[in-house]
C-alpha cells in the first residue's frame, strides 16, 4: 500500500507518509490561468508569481523564497497563465486526496494528481465502505479488492506489482462535461439553443 505503482498508471498516486510536511512546487506551462484545489487540507501558499509572459517560458520559482510570517492558507490558488505556486501543508488526515484543477473539463482531460493520505493509519481506522459504493463498483464490474486491476494477495507482496487487465484507457464515447460534443451527439433544449445563440 505504500507502493504508488499498485493504485494505477491514470490515478497519478502519490504515498505520502502521515505527518509529512508536503511542499509542492506547481509550474503552469499554459498561458491560461488555473484554479489549483487540495481537497481535505488548508494549504500554506508560501509564494506565488504573477502571470508570465503570454507565449512563454513559464517563469520559475527563485531558489531562495522569503516566506511570510504567517503564510495566506487556503484549500485553492490561482496559478497563472506561465506562472507559479508553492504550496505546503501536512500529511495528518488518511484518506485519498485528490489535487485538482478546479475547472471541470481539465479534471476530465487528467489535470488530477492523486495523495494517498498515510496508508497504513488510514486502514486502521477500520472504515466502512457504504453499499451504495460497493453497489456503483458491482454495477461497472470494478474490484473492491486487491491494486488496480484487483491483484493481489494481502498476506504478501505476491501479485500486486501485476496491474494486467487494469482499466488504462477511458471509454471512447464518454463525453462527460466536454463544452463541445461531436455534432449529433446531443441536442440543445430551449435554453441551451438561447445560449449558444441558436
Amino acid at each position: 500500500m505504500n507502493n504508488p505503482k499498485i493504485y494505477g498508471i491514470n490515478s497519478n498516486p502519490y504515498v505520502l507518509p502521515f505527518g509529512a510536511v508536503v511542499e509542492l512546487t506547481i509550474i503552469n506551462y499554459d498561458g491560461g490561468a488555473h484554479p489549483f484545489h487540495l481537497h481535505s487540507h488548508n494549504f500554506q501558499v508560501i509564494a506565488r508569481s504573477g502571470p508570465g509572459p503570454d507565449d512563454g517560458p513559464p517563469l520559475l520559482p527563485p531558489a531562495n523564497i522569503t516566506v511570510a510570517k504567517s503564510p495566506m492558507r487556503r484549500d485553492t490558488v490561482l496559478i497563472y497563465g506561465n506562472g507559479y505556486a508553492v504550496i505546503r501543508f501536512k500529511a495528518d488526515n488518511p484518506g485519498i486526496i485528490l489535487f485538482h484543477c478546479h475547472i471541470e473539463w481539465h479534471v476530465e482531460a487528467g489535470l488530477t494528481a492523486t495523495f494517498v493520505e498515510a496508508p497504513k493509519e488510514l486502514q486502521g481506522l477500520n472504515l466502512v465502505i457504504p453499499e451504495s459504493h460497493k453497489d456503483a463498483c458491482r454495477k461497472q464490474g470494478i474490484s473492491m479488492s486487491g491494486n488496480a486491476a484487483g491483484h493481489g494477495d494481502s498476506r504478501s507482496d505476491r501479485g500486486w506489482l501485476d496491474l494486467s487487465g487494469a482499466n488504462t484507457e477511458p471509454p471512447l464515447q464518454n463525453w462527460g462535461a466536454l463544452v463541445n460534443p461531436p455534432p449529433g451527439k446531443r441536442r440543445a433544449g430551449k435554453k441551451e439553443a438561447l445560449l449558444l445563440g441558436k
